[in-house]
């Protein structure tokens, strides 16, 4: 994994979720590992623990890794149905949360500054390089560096 330039910290997870998946496959020796060793690890190991969607998908990428690259045993992990990925749902603030965050910087630049983010919904470097000249009064919409309209009211 050096020699393809693979970073430290890859070679450590794969090296650790590789570990793990001989340990449980064990009495097996690496070179006997089939598919369905693979989609039992999955739904015996995986599954059971709570383990994230990342870590299943990182394990399927170094089995993929060993069995076809490095050892080049023909172990098809193409079959490997990875998961979806997980979909959240942003955190969304409460009104009394927002009025509070806004009310709570004492400097009245501050507290300009945080109300011009939340009601324009800008990022802080748009907020940063905002110039008089950015502001069209008129039409009460802020201009941002990628020249973005933003509402104002």
């Amino acid at each position: 994994m050096i020699h393809r330039r693979y970073s430290d910290s890859t070679v450590d997870t794969y090296t650790g979720m590789l570990g793990q998946l001989f340990r449980f496959i064990r009495p097996k020796k690496s070179s006997e590992i089939n598919s369905d060793d693979m989609v039992r690890y999955v739904t015996e190991y995986i599954i059971p623990r709570g383990l994230s969607y990342t870590f299943q998908n990182q394990t399927i990428s170094a089995a993929k890794l060993f069995f076809n690259h490095i050892f080049k045993m023909d172990l098809d992990v193409e079959t490997f149905k990875r998961p979806r990925r997980e979909h959240r749902l942003p955190n969304v603030l409460s009104k009394e949360e927002i009025k509070g965050i806004l009310q709570a910087p004492s400097n009245l630049n501050h507290r300009a500054m945080l109300s011009i983010i939340y009601a324009c919904g800008l990022r802080r470097s748009e907020l940063l390089n905002l110039k008089p000249a950015d502001i069209d009064r008129q039409r009460e919409v802020l201009l941002t560096d990628n020249r973005k309209e933003r509402k104002t009211g």
